[in-house]
C-alpha cells in the first residue's frame, strides 16, 4: 500500500513539473509570436510582389532600406522559422530584396537605399555589418528551409565579405568596401564586427580557416580594449596599429561624437559575445556584465571608464545586456537578467527600428520570458 501511495505521488509530482514546462513554454512561445508579428506588421514593407525589405524609418516616414537593417530581418525570420512562427515565403521575399540590391559585380548588398522619385535607390557602397548578418541567415536557412539554393548563395557572400570587407594583415573585418587599403579608415575596426559565431558559422561551411585566424585576432583586439578600464566596456570604433595594437577612436574619428564611446554599435557586442562559447569572448563580455550589475540604471551609453551619456535607458542597449546575463544567470547574473525584463514591459516602439528590432531578437534568443504578461 505505501509503495502504491508512494508512486501515487510520484505520479502527481511529475504530473505538475510536465504542466508547469508546458505553461512556461506556452507563455514563452505566445510572448515571441505577439513580439515577431507586431514588428513584422511595423518594420516590413512590401517592395513588389515577391520582394520585401525592412522599413529603418518605422512607420509614417519616408521609407528606406539598410543592409543592417536587411540583415537583422532575415535573421529574425530564420529563428521565426526555427520556431515555427514565421514560414520561408517570408524569409524568401527578404532574401529576393537582397539579391535586387547587391552592389554591381559584387555579392555584397548596398548598405542604404533611400526613397527617391518614387523608387528606393541604391547607394553605391557596402557595410560589412548587414553582409555578415545576411551570410549568417543564409546559412541558418539552408538548415531550416535546405534545397532553395541559400547554402551557394551564402558561400558567394562569404567569398565577397573576404576578398572587398577585410584588413588581411591587421586580420580584421573592415567597416564596409570601401575602407580599403588606399582608404585611411582600412584599419578601422567596428566592434559590433567581432562576431565569433559567424565566424565559426563561415569556418564550418567553408572549411576556409582564415575565418578562425579573423576571429582570434579581432577577440584579441577586443580584450586589448576591455583591458584598458575596469568596466570592460569597448568603443563602438577602434583603430588597429601596425604592431596589432587596439586603441579607442576619438570623437567623429569615424562617424559620430560618440565614436569613442560605448555607444550604438559597441551596445550589440554583449549578445555577439554570448552567442559564441569561445573562451575569451565569454571573458570580455562577464567583465562587462560585472560592471552593468553593479548599475542601478544601464544609460544609453556609456563613457568608457563608466560615465553615463544620457540620462535614460533604451532597449538598444538593455536588450543584448539581458541576453547575454541570460546565458550566464547562473553565475550571479540573475538580478541583471530582472532588472532588463523592462524592455518586454512596453509596446514594441514603432518608430525605432533599432530598439524594436533588438527587443525581438531577445526575444527570439532566450527562454527567460517567463513572467511577463500575455
Amino acid at each position: 500500500m505505501r509503495v502504491k501511495n508512494l508512486i501515487l505521488i510520484l505520479g502527481v509530482i511529475v504530473a505538475y513539473l510536465g504542466i508547469i514546462v508546458y505553461v512556461r513554454m506556452s507563455n514563452d512561445r505566445t510572448i515571441e509570436k505577439r513580439y515577431y508579428q507586431v514588428w513584422r506588421e511595423d518594420y516590413i514593407k512590401n517592395q513588389s510582389e515577391n520582394e520585401q525589405y525592412v522599413n529603418a524609418a518605422g512607420k509614417n516616414k519616408t521609407p528606406f532600406a539598410l543592409s543592417e537593417a536587411q540583415g537583422y530581418g532575415m535573421l529574425l525570420a530564420v529563428k521565426a522559422g526555427q520556431k515555427h512562427l514565421g514560414s520561408q515565403t517570408d524569409f524568401q521575399k527578404l532574401d529576393n530584396y537582397y539579391l535586387r540590391h547587391r552592389l554591381s559585380n559584387s555579392n555584397l548588398m548596398s548598405w542604404r537605399q533611400e526613397n527617391k522619385k518614387g523608387s528606393l535607390q541604391d547607394n553605391p557602397v557596402s557595410a560589412s555589418d548587414g553582409d555578415m548578418m545576411i551570410a549568417q541567415a543564409l546559412l541558418e536557412a539552408d538548415k531550416v528551409w535546405p534545397g532553395h539554393g541559400y547554402k551557394a548563395q551564402a558561400f558567394k557572400l562569404i567569398s565577397d565579405i573576404k576578398k572587398l570587407e577585410s584588413n588581411r594583415s591587421a586580420k580584421i573585418i573592415t567597416v564596409g568596401n570601401w575602407a580599403n587599403k588606399k582608404s585611411h579608415f582600412y584599419n578601422v575596426m567596428r566592434t559590433s564586427d567581432v562576431m565569433p559565431e559567424a565566424f565559426e558559422e563561415f569556418y564550418q561551411a567553408t572549411g576556409d580557416h582564415s575565418w578562425i585566424e579573423i576571429k582570434s585576432q579581432m577577440l584579441t583586439y577586443l580584450q586589448q580594449l576591455s583591458s584598458q578600464h575596469k568596466t570592460g566596456l569597448v568603443p563602438d570604433f577602434a583603430w588597429i596599429s601596425r604592431q596589432k595594437q587596439a586603441s579607442p577612436a576619438k570623437a567623429n574619428d569615424v562617424a559620430t561624437k560618440d565614436d569613442g564611446n560605448y555607444s550604438a554599435n559597441a551596445c550589440r557586442v554583449p549578445m555577439l559575445l554570448a552567442a559564441s562559447n569561445d573562451k575569451e569572448a565569454n571573458n570580455i563580455v562577464k567583465k562587462m556584465l560585472k560592471f552593468f550589475k553593479q548599475k542601478e540604471e544601464i544609460s544609453s551609453g556609456f563613457t568608457l571608464s563608466g560615465k553615463p551619456l544620457y540620462p535614460y535607458e533604451s532597449a538598444s542597449f538593455s536588450a543584448p545586456i539581458f541576453v547575454a546575463a541570460s546565458k550566464y544567470q547562473n553565475e550571479g547574473y540573475g538580478t541583471l537578467v530582472e532588472h532588463e525584463k523592462y524592455i518586454f514591459s512596453r509596446p514594441l516602439p514603432a518608430n525605432n527600428y533599432y530598439d524594436a528590432t533588438l527587443i525581438v531578437l531577445a526575444a527570439l534568443n532566450t527562454n527567460e520570458l517567463t513572467g511577463l504578461e500575455k
